[in-house]
């Protein structure tokens, strides 16, 4: 996984257009794991899944990310057609594996159609809810996914980006939790 420092660099040397073909339609920023965290996730391995310690307010995720946002790590996605199916969970099987125990083997599924540009997500019945923007998904509940939506998979918060939304935003300096008006 790159940083947002490490792939400012890259977007400031890359044309838009070359940016999202090497990066994909879309890109999810995490917020770094807890150190004490991630140690756990290490020890459980892909075993099993710990229930989830409280979700914290939205505001006070969007402001950490805010102010961490040069740190912040952005998950590799596979190359996509332009219709593909991703699993997001902690076993190596999935596309975007999430190293923490509060993570379901198989926790979510994100689903992009190309011809639209759009992006769902959906919860697969894992142990602690997937949410979008703190409102948890129901099971098998598909969810469009908006550009700066903050996405959480058990206790690990991402932010969810169209390609050409973070190029704009790295090569710019918009900062993350800032609305897309702010890009105009």
């Amino acid at each position: 996984m790159l940083t947002v420092r490490e792939l400012r660099a890259l977007a400031g040397r890359l044309s838009e257009a070359y940016f999202c073909r090497q990066i994909g339609p879309f890109a999810l920023v995490q917020k770094p794991p807890k150190p004490v965290v991630e140690q756990m996730a290490m020890r459980l391995g892909a075993q099993r899944t710990t229930v989830a310690q409280g979700m914290g307010s939205l505001e006070a995720i969007q402001v950490s990310m805010l102010l961490n946002f040069d740190v912040l790590q952005v998950a590799t996605l596979p190359p996509l057609r332009s219709q593909d199916a991703l699993k997001v969970g902690r076993l190596p099987s999935c596309e975007l594996v999430i190293n923490d125990p509060s993570v379901s083997k198989q926790h979510a599924e994100l689903r992009w159609h190309g011809p639209a540009s759009t992006c769902c997500v959906k919860d697969l019945q894992s142990t602690n809810s997937t949410y979008v923007n703190g409102q948890t998904l129901s099971p098998g509940q598909e969810y469009i996914l908006r550009d700066g939506d903050l996405v959480r998979f058990g206790d690990v918060d991402f932010a969810f980006f169209l390609a050409k939304s973070l190029h704009t935003r790295l090569t710019r300096g918009i900062p993350l939790g800032t609305t897309s008006e702010a890009e105009g």
